[in-house]
């Protein structure tokens, strides 16, 4: 390595040779059977199909902090990377480029060819955001990095399911749900966004039977009404109440269907009072049909929909057609009928599929479903007793709210990329039937049990074996009640079973699990379960998520949920949900054994300069990638980190350039501090190699030394308390005033008569070798590349570092595996003193400034005393003029010419020789003119009622505060 550093900052071939280095020496590399307490983080797996956005360069930076941190700071650290398989988006993406390249459909190719093409995929595009994350400097055990469909994470999935079958917390059942008629499967709530869409209100008269009056609906979406099933009022409205009861004929279908009453629908204050009930494609709807199932005026449910958007054969004559093309036919059917009451524009909110971007469809649909309240009750109260702490703590509120809702989770989608429900079923015709539409299976009654060894043949017993490796249950079916349907739970991937099923006429299901089953399990699975890994005995719980507030209740609060359960061995699983908290309650340092994270940290959202989220789609966005080519990793991630406050959402001004991309000039201050710390370093590391280091200790220290070795451990103490804390625009407010200001600033401009020979050079040398070790090791966590590559040359200019007694610099080849500054003791007579020098230094500066003064002449300064005594700075007269560029007086005789005064530091500072006295006064007259004419503009506009009384407030309060400054002024000049 060159002596010498290069005299530009080159961040790309710093970065490079930096990350080449620790991925060749296993930097990163986590070992469970090492010494050092555990500190593990999982990474939030970002989607197979992504690139690195500014959310996950902010994320990942802020994760990266902590890894780094806890590494130096003896933990044994594991950083677990990976990726979610994403099976919407990614199937998605496949499809979209077999239409595109071949013009054909999944179903042209087929289930096993298409999921062949996505891994296929997966190889060629899949590990493009690792790739990223490694140049932006995360330090990962790469070698552990997971995928969610690969085979350690699929034997969680299956285990999980297999235990939830059997504990009887899943279920199939037919629901409402939000539907994606172009991708054709079923989106969970948090997957849909709302925009508001301009359409029409349309009035339909529904004739009453047997009477010649008609009841008026009105609708946005009269395609609907082919499945309505009643039409709902109000029991107390007088208008209708008398109808309840009686029918109305649907328009168009001629179907009769009930009046009934609802007083939860329905609101008598809106519009005519009467609404359609249509429980097949509308969740209020749906809830009607729930609420009345089972009573006298039970309502039936029609879905008039194919999967893919298309009429069915309930819809008659209009079935075949696409939604919108019904809408437009049915509206002018009921318009020749004269039921058409009224049309008018109206504007709505739609539900639209995040993935496909294509209006959702509330669509009735067998679905697999998580039974959540005996799940969701031990995930509340762990968050609500403090073993799980969310940061800002307002977040948590997010997280109960939705938790305590405990809607069952639908777990099937539609797709064919992901992990398939293990589960087999056969339907058998019964000679008997069976007691119960529910019953279940152990053991299985002997019609069943007859039924099935006739059905099965020789196989029979293996089925009916069940136990360890597979569940069967048996149940009727409702609408057939001399069939019943035989299910099979596999709980591993075995090829002979899965053989049997077969010969025996099973079918597999053909849904795969919501994305988020997966990911739910994600800290566990990550770590080797089901298996006992040393790996998961280590470093589960895991420490902290970093993660956003998106994606709480899609994420958060299911790996709690499904931490608890599968680490819990099933303790926390109980339906009787005050046992459940009992158990916590009474057992708090078990259940903080079961939970996934101890603490949940929320970073803020990246919005543009006008508070809106950035997206391809509107152009806004900035490539964390492009920022990392143009200014470098370090200034990347110590912008970002600076940005990362308590507050919800930050913004990012955004500024295109010439060839089109985006940047910030935000990123500005960064590569601005690294160009800062990189030349300091550089300047200390020329004046080391010259000088001649030697061990120092507390006695041999200058002023300037105790200030500086203080301030320093100030610093290290606040870096602690704001990485603790979660709170890293904090840490990185601190390490930067410190280097900046109270480093570069300050400590290296004192040392320069010190390196130059002046004045002990070992000492000086010394210091400043162990303050700049130390301010490296702070900056490491968030700068990490210049901070190595800078460590490595401080190694070889001065390998033996610190300041007995008050600052040890133990070396380490690699300042990733270095060890966290231990803080100096305060000095608060040092930082009082020295803080006097530095506000007469300023003083002195800011009369040069105001005198305009040359920058290579000096003046003269007298010192007297004011509020303290001058002498305590005089004893620093070196430093004052070194730093003001002027001469300290000792004479009590003053030099001729004119003079300024100012206080500052306690002292009464007497300036001489700021300019020429002519000269001067003519400036100063010049002066008087231009703020005697500007103070009289200004009096004359306050004057003038049509302003002072007329103008927004702001605007004359801002003309007052400039007339006070101006005779401000003018008084000093005078």
């Amino acid at each position: 390595m060159n002596s010498e550093l290069p005299k530009n900052y080159e961040p790309a071939s710093v970065e490079e040779n930096i990350s080449r280095t620790w991925l060749a020496e296993k930097a990163f590399a986590a070992n469970p059977a090492a010494s050092g307490e555990p500190y593990c983080i999982v990474i939030p797996p970002p989607n197979v199909t992504g690139a690195l956005h500014l959310g996950h360069a902010l994320n990942n930076t802020l994760q990266d902090i902590l890894i780094r941190y806890h590494r130096m700071r003896g933990f044994n650290v594991l950083w677990v990377p990976g990726i979610d398989h994403a099976g919407i988006a990614t199937q998605a993406v496949v499809e979209k480029q077999l239409k595109e390249k071949e013009n054909k459909t999944r179903h042209d190719v087929g289930r096993e060819a298409l999921v062949q093409r996505i891994w296929q995929w997966k190889e060629q595009y899949g590990n493009r955001i690792l790739e990223q994350l490694k140049r932006l400097g995360c330090s990962c055990d790469w070698e552990r990095t997971r995928f969610t469909l690969d085979e350690q994470c699929a034997a969680a999935v299956r285990e999980t399911f297999f235990k939830l079958f059997g504990d009887g917390l899943v279920y199939r059942g037919k629901r409402l749900v939000n539907w994606d008629i172009f991708l054709q499967t079923s989106v969970s709530d948090d997957e849909i966004y709302h925009e508001t869409v301009k359409t029409h209100l349309w009035h339909i008269a529904y004739p009453i039977d047997g009477s010649d009056k008609k009841m008026v609906v009105a609708t946005t979406r009269p395609e609907t009404m082919l499945g309505d099933t009643a039409v709902a009022v109000h029991s107390s409205d007088a208008r209708w109440n008398w109808a309840i009861g009686q029918k109305v004929r649907l328009p168009l279908v001629d179907r009769l269907i009930p009046i009934i009453a609802d007083d939860i629908l329905v609101d008598p204050k809106f519009g005519s009072g009467v609404v359609k009930v249509t429980p097949a494609h509308d969740p209020n709807d749906y809830a009607v049909w729930q609420r009345h199932l089972g009573q006298p005026d039970a309502i039936d449910i029609i879905n008039i929909l194919h999967p893919d958007g298309t009429l069915n054969d309930n819809a008659g004559i209009y079935q075949g057609m696409r939604r919108d093309k019904a809408r437009r036919q049915i509206v002018e059917d009921l318009r020749q009928r004269d039921l058409l009451i009224k049309e008018e524009p109206y504007e709505t909110q739609v539900g639209h599929s995040d993935r496909s971007k294509t209006p959702i469809e509330p669509y009735l649909s067998d679905q697999w479903f998580i039974k959540m309240a005996p799940l969701a009750e031990p995930a509340l109260e762990v968050v609500r007793r403090g073993l799980v702490r969310f940061h800002p703590q307002r977040h948590a509120q997010q997280y109960l709210a939705w938790l305590g809702e405990k809607r069952d989770w639908p777990i099937s989608r539609q797709l064919w990329w992901g992990h398939r429900i293990p589960i087999w079923t056969r339907e058998f015709e019964l000679t008997e039937p069976l007691n119960s539409l529910t019953e279940s299976a152990e053991p299985i009654s002997p019609p069943a049990t007859a039924a099935l060894r006739k059905a099965l043949g020789p196989d029979a017993e293996t089925v009916l074996k069940g136990g360890e490796e597979h569940i069967l249950r048996v149940e009727a079916i409702a609408d057939r009640p001399d069939w019943m349907r035989a299910t099979v739970c596999v709980r591993r991937e075995v090829a002979a079973m899965q053989q049997v099923l077969e010969k025996c006429g099973f079918e597999q299901d053909a849904d795969v699990l919501d994305t988020w089953f997966s990911s739910a399990l994600w800290p566990h699975s990550t770590l080797g379960w089901p298996r006992a890994t040393a790996e998961l005995a280590k470093w589960n719980p895991t420490s902290v998520l970093v993660t956003a507030r998106d994606i709480i209740t899609l994420w958060v609060a299911r790996m709690v949920m499904m931490n608890l359960y599968n680490m819990g061995q099933g303790r926390w699983t109980s339906d009787g949900q005050r046992e459940a908290q009992a158990k916590i309650a009474s057992d708090p340092e078990a259940a903080a054994r079961f939970v996934p994270f101890h603490d949940v940290a929320i970073n803020p959202t990246i919005l543009d300069g006008k508070g809106e989220r950035m997206s391809k789609s509107k152009g806004n966005g900035v490539d964390p990638v492009e920022i990392i080519d143009t200014h470098g990793a370090d200034a990347l991630r110590f912008t970002l980190a600076q940005m990362a406050t308590e507050t919800q959402d930050v913004r990012l001004p955004v500024k295109k350039l010439a060839d089109g991309r985006n940047t910030s000039e935000k990123f500005e201050m960064g590569r601005n501090f690294c160009n800062k710390l990189w030349n300091a370093a550089r300047f200390a590391m020329t004046a080391l190699a010259e000088a001649s280091p030697a061990t120092v200790s507390r006695n041999d220290l200058s002023l300037p030394d105790r200030w500086i070795l203080s301030r320093l451990g100030q610093t290290i103490a606040a870096a602690d308390l704001a990485i603790k804390t979660f709170r890293f625009d904090q840490y990185a407010k601190a390490v930067y005033d410190f280097v900046w200001g109270d480093f570069c600033d300050w400590y290296v401009e004192t040392l320069k008569p010190v390196l130059k020979g002046d004045a002990r050079p070992d000492a000086g040398a010394a210091v400043l070798a162990a303050v700049l070790d130390a301010s490296l090791r702070l900056l490491h966590p968030v700068m990490p590349f210049i901070t190595e590559r800078l460590w490595w040359q401080l190694n070889e200019v001065c390998p033996q570092r610190g300041v007995a007694q008050v600052l040890d610099c133990p070396t380490s080849a690699r300042l990733i595996h270095a060890s966290w500054p231990t803080a100096p003791a305060v000095d608060q007579e040092a930082e009082t003193l020295f803080e006097r020098l530095m506000q007469v230094i300023t003083a002195i500066r800011n009369l040069r400034n105001q005198h305009n003064v040359e920058a290579k002449k000096a003046i003269t300064i007298r010192m007297e005393d004011a509020q303290f005594s001058a002498q305590d700075l005089m004893t620093h007269q070196a430093i004052i003029e070194l730093l003001a560029n002027c001469l300290v007086l000792n004479a009590q005789t003053p030099p001729p010419g004119t003079s300024a005064q100012v206080q500052a530091g306690g002292c009464l500072l007497t300036a001489y020789g700021l300019s020429d006295p002519d000269a001067e006064r003519q400036r100063l007259a010049k002066r008087r003119e231009e703020l005697v004419k500007q103070i009289a503009a200004l009096e004359a506009r306050l004057a003038n009622p049509n302003y002072s009384q007329k103008a927004p407030p702001q605007l004359v309060q801002q003309t007052r505060s400039q007339l006070s400054q101006a005779q401000a002024e003018l008084g000093g000049i005078q």
